[in-house]
Order: structure tokens, then sequence, then C-alpha cells
């Protein structure tokens, strides 16, 4: 009984980690309030312009995760940094106040490390995003 208790145990174990979102042990060096799933670094020199109207950052990262794995992660993870989903499922894109922040993610055919690129889009408090 106890060894079919302890298989048991092992298999809702093995399940439960299979669809656990990745954790972030970091956030983005660019966009310093935005976690970096575990398993991608942060490529170097960012794209930062900034202007009287605003600010957008973009910044890229590699490695080797699954595509699933860090949409889920964003998708669970950013609403309790204060982000709000955007309608469009289309793609993975999240606002906060006067704040956008776009996430791609691209998935090579071959071995080599899947790309997530993010673009913050920072607007003044005197101009809004659109709705």
């Amino acid at each position: 009984m106890l060894r079919r208790f302890s298989q048991f145990s092992a298999v809702v174990a093995v399940a439960f980690l299979a669809t656990a979102p990745a954790h972030a042990t970091e956030f983005l060096k660019a966009i310093d309030d935005v976690p970096l799933v575990y398993g991608l670094a942060e490529l170097p020199e960012p794209m930062v312009f900034e202007s009287d109207q605003g600010r957008v950052v973009r910044t890229s990262a590699e490695g080797q995760v699954g595509a699933t794995e860090i949409s889920s992660f964003y998708i669970a993870s950013l609403p309790a940094l204060g982000w709000k989903r955007t309608e469009d499922a289309s793609r993975l894109s999240f606002v906060r106040e006067n704040e956008e922040l776009n996430i791609q993610i691209r998935e090579p055919a071959s071995a080599r490390p899947v790309t997530v690129s993010f673009e913050l889009i920072v607007k003044l408090a005197s101009t809004r995003l659109p709705e």
C-alpha cells in the first residue's frame, strides 16, 4: 500500500512539474521590472529611444526554452506586476497605465535557441495609448 502511494505521489509530482510555468531568477536589464524566464539570457545592446512624447525600449533574449513555456510564464507572472493582457489573442501584449509591453517569441525549426523580443512603449502622462 505504501509503495503504491509513493508511485502515485511521484506521478503527481511529475505531472505538476510538466505543467508548471518556468521560473524567473532575474529581470531584464533593459526593462528592469520584467522578469526573465529561467534558461533565457538577455542579449547585449538594447535599443532605447527617448523623445518628449515617451520612450521605446527593445531588447532580446535567447535560450533553449520552449515557446509554450515562455508564453505560459509571462501570462501567469506579469499580472502580479500590474500588467493586464490585451484582448488580441494573435500576439502576446500587455498594458499597464501608460505602458505597453509586446513580447514576440521566435522558435527556429532547427535546434538553435529560441529568440524572445521585448518591446516596451512608455507614453508620457499627457499622451495615452490607444484603447
